[in-house]
């Protein structure tokens, strides 16, 4: 179909002279028109009938751009919006996904350094108690050592008690053994029974330990009060040992036997 407004144009600038129904009978074929209008036009020439047809064919193109250019249907336009919106829309999710991916990395890159530092302040811990743990028994195996030292000590302490008071009494028992001993030759010399009994004679009465004091012995003394002589008992005269050693000392004779019966 023609634009409408190409009839009148059609009808007054290229055929003024003809009536409509020659037009109509001539725009059947577009060779056949042609050749109509050059016979018809006896007084123009080639050079105004080509500019006549090229502007009728300028005419045609410009009536075909408008055509192209003539607004669009609604449908498509709405069409074309919905689409616009659906890659807006997608733009915006994957905007969305990319900023939800890189919130999710940067979670994870937290979460991991934070399970780094988790781990770290663990082991640091580990370690802490491991120390502990080592100064702790360091501690209770220098404790038990000391300890252990100390009880050896005392026992070595009490062995060694034991062992002076062993070598003590043996050195105790021989030297009563052989005080008794001297003690025994000294009575049978001497005529005594016994150390407890007296020796009289011409209304006198005399004890070993006496007689010993008399002989200024002090050896002998000592064998005596080893072997059990009571240093307490006195002769006929009413003197004990040290009182009649007392009286026969002149000028520290009977020093020793004094320190022996004190």
């Amino acid at each position: 179909l023609k634009p409408f407004w190409l009839k009148p144009f059609w009808l007054k600038g290229i055929f003024p002279h003809h009536s409509s129904n020659r037009l109509a009978s001539r725009s059947l074929t577009p060779a056949v028109m042609g050749q109509s209008e050059c016979k018809g036009l006896s007084t123009s020439d080639a050079t105004t009938d080509t500019v006549k047809v090229n502007v009728g064919g300028t005419l045609l193109a410009d009536a075909a751009g408008a055509a192209q250019t003539s607004p669009k249907h609604p449908a498509a336009e709405e069409q074309l919006r919905c689409q616009k919106e659906e890659v807006k829309e997608k733009q915006l999710r994957q905007e969305c996904e990319e900023e939800e991916r890189r919130r999710q990395e940067a979670e994870e890159q937290q979460r991991l350094e934070r399970e780094r530092a988790e781990e770290q302040l663990r082991l640091e811990h580990v370690r802490a108690a491991e120390a502990q743990a080592r100064q702790e028994q360091c501690l209770r195996e220098e404790a038990e050592r000391a300890e252990c030292e100390a009880a050896e000590k005392v026992a070595a302490e009490a062995a060694t008690r034991r062992a002076e008071n062993d070598r003590k009494c043996a050195a105790e028992e021989q030297a009563r053994k052989e005080a008794q001993e001297k003690v025994d030759v000294f009575l049978k010399a001497k005529g005594f029974k016994t150390m407890s009994m007296p020796r009289t004679s011409c209304f006198t009465a005399s004890y070993p330990l006496h007689v010993a004091v008399q002989e200024n012995n002090a050896g002998l003394v000592s064998a005596l009060l080893l072997s059990g002589a009571d240093k307490k008992v006195k002769n006929s005269t009413g003197k004990t040992p040290l009182e009649a050693a007392e009286k026969l000392n002149k000028k520290g004779s009977h020093a020793a036997v004094m320190a022996a019966l004190g």
